[in-house]
């Protein structure tokens, strides 16, 4: 497996946890305002998550060109 294999792996892993977030919040699944808000901030930090391994495997292809 090589890097840019993982790093893809990783992604979507982040992004199927981010869905998972949303979809508790759609269907009403949090206890209380504070765990919206908890929630919110998770999926935030998921979705840049996300966009760091994004930019880093743009910047990997780049490299190997």
């Amino acid at each position: 497996m090589t890097t840019s294999d993982l790093l893809q792996k990783i992604r979507k892993n982040l992004e199927k946890r981010r869905l998972e977030i949303a979809e508790g919040m759609v269907d009403g699944r949090m206890a209380d305002f504070n765990a919206y808000h908890k929630n919110v901030g998770i999926a935030e930090g998921l979705m840049q998550a996300s966009e760091v391994i994004r930019e880093t495997l743009k910047t990997l292809n780049e490299e190997d060109v």
